[in-house]
């Protein structure tokens, strides 16, 4: 759950991305929110809006398959028992 309480939809690899809009274009992405949280959906967010335009642009009009992009990421690591906290030993005096 997010801080606000909603719990958080978002992939686990989502990051902060920066986009500008105009003023037509904020209304649009306000009116979508308003529809969809009027309908009861679950992908209200603008960033769950704007990932869903994305996609519906890929799909229909690049007309490619989310595995297609899916081929593009890198592999995932798995990080199985090892942890990122590195120990840093003072230095001795002499």
């Amino acid at each position: 759950m997010t801080p606000s309480g909603r719990k958080k939809r978002l992939p686990r690899d989502a990051r902060p991305v920066t986009i500008s809009l105009g003023g037509a274009e904020r209304i649009v992405l306000n009116l979508i929110e308003v529809r969809r949280q009027a309908r009861g959906e679950v992908g209200d967010s603008p960033s769950e809006i704007v990932a869903d335009a994305l996609w519906h642009y890929w799909l229909n009009v690049e007309k490619m398959t989310r595995e297609q992009i899916a081929s593009l990421l890198p592999p995932k690591l798995e990080m199985k028992g090892q942890s990122n906290v590195k120990e840093f030993h003072k230095k001795e005096q002499p």
